[in-house]
């Protein structure tokens, strides 16, 4: 059955210049360190390299240098491939600096490529791993989840992170390599597609523009934390002079869970327009498609709510602001201007679903 979410009455969004704009909230003096960014380029990444800059902080990323956005004049740029391990190393040690923040470290050979190049050199070094690494199948129904949870990931990503993660601490406890670990939630804004709980095709966002219902997941209760990159840099920015974070994991994630539901009425208000949901089993649209629908099983058909407390309690000042309608429309703007916004016309299958759904006497 096709239902209309009831959303409140679409605000005026406001408009976002700048490809590398920040919405800076937490500027204030902090004595500079010299910060390399491994990658420095992508969705959580360039939001780091904007809040490493609000606090004066001298800033480097280390990439293949494949990106059409081009970082801000202030930011040095070493070109490179880590995977090509002995040019990386020697780059590297040919470098001087003070913190290392490691956003590409993907498998256990990263990361001894990383202890290699950086042990006895740097004051702190900061590996961006998942919340992934817990599942699913997801400890606790996926409620609260702490940082003392079992591991339960599956995928070849979360197992690669649960290896990187394993080993710099590993290193840590025997050779006092000065590692944190973060695990971001889900984290939208410019460099990414907004997802729905059905999956990344940005077209959903085009079937909205043109009054199309869209197709949800079950009822679209399932909770869920979506944490804009803007927060993410920030909190990965606080920690890089908190020596009380040496040796330990930490949540980032937004405290405040929402909806899939309230998801789609915030991406409607950016966009200025009414939303209509036709609800479908998740385990239908898996059997009708699965590889199409294969997110829902990996990641976003489950509820995941993330515990904060640990991060809050060594660095208090971070706390997720960004405005959410308003990041939505800078992220949707990113994707207009990259051609991210397929024509929804050209994909038959949602429409084919959604016209055989309102067929049915009851749903399914």
């Amino acid at each position: 059955m096709e239902s209309s979410i009831l959303c409140p009455r679409p605000l005026k969004p406001l408009l976002y210049q700048g490809k590398w704009k920040s919405f800076n909230r937490w500027k204030s003096f902090y004595t500079t360190m010299k910060v390399l960014v491994i990658g420095g380029t992508g969705n959580i990444s360039r939001r780091i390299v904007s809040a490493l800059l609000n606090r004066n902080h001298q800033v480097t990323i280390f990439n293949r240098g494949q990106h059409p956005d081009s970082p801000p004049e202030e930011v040095e740029t070493i070109i490179g491939d880590r995977k090509q391990r002995a040019h990386f190393e020697q780059t590297m040690k040919a470098n001087i600096f003070d913190v290392v923040i490691d956003m590409i470290s993907f498998n256990e050979e990263d990361a001894a490529s990383a202890i290699r190049a950086f042990e006895g050199r740097i004051q702190h070094f900061i590996q961006c791993s998942t919340v992934m690494t817990y599942g699913p199948p997801f400890p606790r129904n996926g409620i609260n989840i702490t940082e003392n949870d079992c591991l339960n990931g599956k995928s070849t990503y979360a197992l690669g992170k649960i290896a990187a993660d394993n080993l710099l601490l590993k290193s840590y406890l025997e050779d006092d390599f000065p590692v944190t670990i973060l695990k971001p939630s889900y984290t939208y804004g410019p460099g990414v597609n907004v997802h729905r709980q059905i999956g990344g095709d940005g077209s959903w966002i085009d079937r909205l523009r043109k009054g199309k219902p869209i197709l949800s997941a079950g009822d679209g209760s399932n909770l869920f934390q979506f944490l804009s990159s803007h927060d993410a840099g920030e909190g990965f920015a606080e920690v890089i002079d908190t020596k009380e974070c040496l040796g330990q994991v930490y949540n980032i994630v937004n405290p405040d869970p929402i909806t899939w539901n309230q998801w789609y009425c915030s991406v409607a208000k950016a966009l200025e327009v009414e939303i209509r949901t036709v609800p479908v089993a998740q385990e239908t649209l898996v059997a009708i498609n699965a590889e199409r629908f294969k997110g829902l099983a990996d990641n976003f058909g489950h509820t995941q709510v993330f515990d904060n407390q640990k991060l809050a309690k060594v660095i208090p000042n971070f706390q997720p602001k960004t405005p959410l309608v308003e990041s939505l429309l800078e992220n949707i703007e990113w994707m207009d201007q990259h051609n991210r916004i397929p024509n929804s016309d050209e994909d038959l299958l949602e429409d084919k679903i959604i016209s055989a759904i309102r067929k049915l006497p009851t749903q399914i």
